[in-house]
């Protein structure tokens, strides 16, 4: 490859990271588990800095550092990657956009200009034409931890883990989502909207928040190392980790219930501290029948984050997001009320022509 036009990124060292612009979250993308990892690799090394001068950089990964990092033994690097690689080569994204009506637009780019393995070095080159869709962090972005998403075995659970990264700082949250849009997320259709020819299966909406929502629901509680980010509790109507909403008869959109365990003040005390939390305020629970303030509950959740029990701070996020609803609904109106200004209406009526 010509110096000139290209370079080299090497690391033997698997970043802490895989840093992704917002952008490129909410592209339409659809990978198999083995290229999402692929993916994952080169956008876990590629910083902006790669692209000075409009150089287009490549990324080389050894047989030796994608054994150990993708959990595959040495001899069966080339034959294992060489079906992935040559399907990677040919996926595209679609990036959204909106025209000057305000209507959304999607541009579906191929992700690689070229990808190859030889001599036991794995290369891939970028398509320049999605410079800025790689490297544009203005919009916000997603900080995902790079080993936990290797660990992650499904492609749908490894497409959640990325999305709900997007969202870890305080006061930030997915939202409700369309089915629509999430099935475009999760690489389900095609340029035009519609289901791939080989996805038809997710027509059915009950197919698709199976297999795409509640089995990566379940994975991510299930994995050891994301199982310690992530806290998925149940929604009003029961079901964990997402609450959905119909039009008519049928679920036209979805919203996640999930948490990321954060530090908080308790954690960052001693265990002592943690576990004198939960004695009081568990004492107040359940010895004096006393229910908790909001503020307590958040620092027994902070508690019981501190010592990893999931479960518990489950239970305590499903008592908030309750209480949270309950003081934003409005408020019934007493017949007490009611009567007050039936009242003032009839007073009223006596004196039609006043006014304010």
């Amino acid at each position: 490859m010509n110096s000139k036009n290209a370079y080299p990124v090497v690391s033997d060292k698997l970043p802490l990271h895989i840093k992704k612009g917002h952008q490129l979250v909410f592209s339409r993308q659809d990978l198999s588990s083995r290229e999402a990892d692929l993916f994952a690799l080169m956008i876990a090394n590629m910083g902006a800095a790669d692209w000075d001068g409009n150089q287009t950089p490549y990324y080389e990964f050894t047989s030796h550092n994608l054994t150990g990092w993708l959990n595959i033994e040495s001899k069966h690097v080339g034959t294992l990657l060489s079906p992935v690689a040559e399907r990677l080569s040919t996926r595209k994204i679609g990036i959204e956009s909106k025209d000057h009506k305000g209507d959304l637009e999607f541009q579906y780019q191929p992700l690689f200009k070229r990808i190859s393995y030889k001599n036991g070095v794995l290369t891939m080159v970028p398509n320049d034409l999605l410079r800025t869709e790689y490297i544009a962090y203005n919009q916000g972005f997603a900080l995902i931890n790079t080993k936990n998403f290797l660990e992650l075995k499904r492609e749908y659970s490894k497409r959640l883990y990325e999305l709900l990264s997007r969202f870890k700082d305080q006061g930030t949250h997915i939202g409700k989502r369309s089915l629509v849009e999430l099935k475009g997320l999760f690489g389900l259709l095609d340029e035009k909207g519609k289901l791939r020819s080989d996805k038809t299966s997710f027509a059915n909406n009950g197919v698709f928040l199976q297999r795409c929502i509640r089995e990566s629901i379940h994975e991510l509680m299930a994995n050891p190392s994301t199982n310690k980010e992530l806290v998925f509790y149940e929604g009003p109507s029961g079901n964990l980790g997402y609450e959905p909403f119909k039009h008519g008869r049928s679920i036209a959109a979805i919203e996640f219930k999930v948490r990321w365990v954060k530090k908080g003040a308790v954690q960052e005390l001693n265990d002592a501290d943690a576990m004198a939390t939960i004695k009081k305020l568990e004492n107040k629970r359940l010895s004096q029948r006393q229910e908790l303030e909001t503020k307590e509950l958040y620092l027994l959740k902070s508690a019981y984050e501190h010592f990893g029990r999931l479960e518990r701070v489950a239970s305590i996020e499903a008592t908030l997001e309750k209480r949270n609803k309950e003081t934003t609904e409005p408020q019934q109106v007493t017949q007490e009320v009611d009567d007050f200004f039936k009242k003032i209406e009839e007073l009223e009526s006596q004196f039609p022509d006043s006014d304010y």
